[in-house]
Parts: structure tokens; C-alpha cells; sequence
């Protein structure tokens, strides 16, 4: 169930002409998470999406320094890690002035609240997605998120969920 916040587009203000298609293909990214098997769960994701994985990090502290090597588009970070969790390591992405887009990938249950606790004094991640999220739902809000888009299309699980009456996620957030 992802969750996609607001807007950033003054960082890609020329993407609006760009194939919706095409979008992520070539976009660097960097995966951080402590578990080996997510990392490469993720890998996968964004390769088939015609990204090109440039880094990985099994924690905050090492994702840093990747990306301070390799300035990526994209930065996937678990909530939960050792040494430096997501929520740490996104603050120092942010006060290096670093423009990547940066994504938390989560296990937590209840992704608007994990929301909520960084509009309340911190930064926000672009978009906020769920181990369980399909390759799908990482298509779309990506390409949103790219496209510098207020609202994200969800896949059908998503609303579903939403329609449903889940409290674990799921709501786009504009």
C-alpha cells in the first residue's frame, strides 16, 4: 500500500513532456535494507522497471556513503535498520541538499501513521511503500513521483484495501 506525498516537481519541472512509459528507465538508484533478501527483492523490482541499481547498503550509515559517491535519482530506504535507521539517514540526504527522490520501504504496519510522525518535525519521504507492495504499484507511484504529480494512481489491491476500511496504508496523500 503505497503512500505518496506531496509533490516535489520544481526538482523535474521538464518531465511532464516524457513517455509515461519510459520514465524510470536509466534512473539510478540505491537500496538500502538490512535484510540481503529484501535488497535483492527490491533489486529485482527496479530492474525490471528498467532502473539500474548503481548501489545497496545493509544500513543507513553505508547507504551515505554510497550516495554521497554516486548522487543516484532514487534512494530506497528501509524504516528499520541498524546503525542508522531510514528516518536518520533521510535527514542527512536532505541537509547535503542532495535531490535524489527517496522512498522508505516498510514492514510497519501502519504506514499513514509513520507519515503523520514526520509532518510533525522532519523530512517526508517522496513515497512510502509496503515490503508487499507489488512491482505494479511500484510502476505507478514512481512515474507519479518522477512526473512531479499531486495524486498517484493506485493499483486495485491498494483501493481495495482503502475501500475496505484498512487502517495499514494505502491512502494517497497529496
Amino acid at each position: 500500500m503505497a503512500v505518496r506525498t506531496p509533490s516535489h516537481s520544481d526538482r523535474n519541472p521538464a518531465a511532464r513532456g516524457i513517455d509515461r512509459q519510459n520514465v524510470l528507465k536509466g534512473r539510478r538508484v540505491v537500496v538500502a535494507d538490512d535484510s540481503a533478501s529484501q535488497r535483492r527483492r527490491l533489486c529485482e523490482i527496479f530492474e525490471a522497471l528498467g532502473m539500474i541499481v548503481i548501489g545497496e547498503a545493509a544500513n543507513g550509515l553505508e547507504a551515505l556513503a554510497i550516495v554521497e559517491k554516486t548522487r543516484p535519482d532514487l534512494i530506497a530506504l528501509d524504516v528499520i535498520m541498524p546503525v542508522m535507521h531510514g528516518v536518520e539517514t533521510l535527514g542527512y540526504i536532505r541537509e547535503a541538499n542532495n535531490l535524489a527522490y527517496v522512498i522508505y520501504v516498510s514492514a510497519m504496519g501502519n504506514l499513514e501513521a509513520l507519515m503523520e510522525v514526520k509532518a510533525a518535525g522532519g523530512y517526508a519521504p517522496d513515497a512510502i511503500f509496503s515490503k508487499k507492495d507489488s512491482a505494479e504499484t511500484f510502476l505507478e507511484v514512481l512515474t507519479s513521483v518522477f512526473l512531479g504529480e499531486e495524486d498517484t494512481s493506485r493499483s486495485p489491491q491498494s483501493k481495495s484495501a482503502e475501500e475496505a476500511g484498512s487502517t495499514s496504508g494505502g491512502r494517497a496523500v497529496s
